[in-house]
């Protein structure tokens, strides 16, 4: 049992049902409080840690696990894919999160936030579908994306603190977290930032508190 729990047909199993897990608890909670604006933005930020999860199970694999992977395979096409996937959620959820706080009377650092963070969606996006056509990173573009996403989401979470559209820890929360990981990898890590599980932790604690607080 242990040697199947720590296999890849194991590790691959076990984080498909906990993404199903979590799939399943949002759309409970999406019928208790209805389909609206909030509980879709909600939906959205939580699910892009989710799906962030699944590529990242991938990643761990195929560069720390050892699974035997063929560069050519689906394997890595499935594991940036759902990388790439994520971005977008986060993309969509922030869209809808922007107009809520805009709707609260918080228009400037939401709509900062969001440009922000649209631009390096979009810059990311590219890097990275670059990387399945030549198996080498542009690094300038992933550091302006890095930088581009620990920016935006600490506006965002500025813009939080101006309403009551969650509860104001999610908002320090998010600014401390984002401000402080950003200085960390400016300082400690300036060759090696690119950790995309950083950037989809503060969306879910987002969602989560959009859910929790109605």
């Amino acid at each position: 049992m242990r040697i199947w729990i720590t296999s890849r047909t194991g590790i691959l199993t076990i984080t498909t049902l906990i993404a199903i897990g979590a799939g399943l608890a949002l759309l409970s909670a999406t019928a208790a409080q209805g389909l609206s604006t909030r509980t879709v933005a909600a939906n959205l930020l939580v699910l892009c840690f989710v799906v962030f999860t699944l590529g990242g199970v991938l990643f761990t694999g195929r560069a720390f696990l050892k699974w035997q992977i063929d560069e050519s395979s689906s394997h890595l096409i499935w594991e940036r894919g759902l990388v790439i996937a994520a971005v977008l959620a986060t993309v969509l959820g922030l869209a809808l999160l922007e107009d809520m706080l805009r709707a609260e009377g918080e228009s400037v650092l939401s709509w900062l936030g969001m440009v922000a963070y649209l631009f390096g969606a979009v810059v990311v996006v590219a890097a990275e579908t670059a990387y399945l056509g030549k198996r080498d990173w542009i690094y300038p573009q992933i550091a302006l994306y890095v930088v581009l996403a620990f920016l935006a989401q600490a506006a965002f979470g500025a813009s939080l603190l101006q309403t009551g559209l969650v509860p104001a820890w999610a908002g320090w929360a998010t600014i401390i977290w984002n401000l402080g990981w950003l200085l960390v990898m400016i300082v400690v890590r300036p060759g090696d930032i690119y950790y995309p599980v950083l950037h989809h932790l503060a969306p879910l604690l987002i969602g989560i508190a959009l859910l929790i607080q109605r």
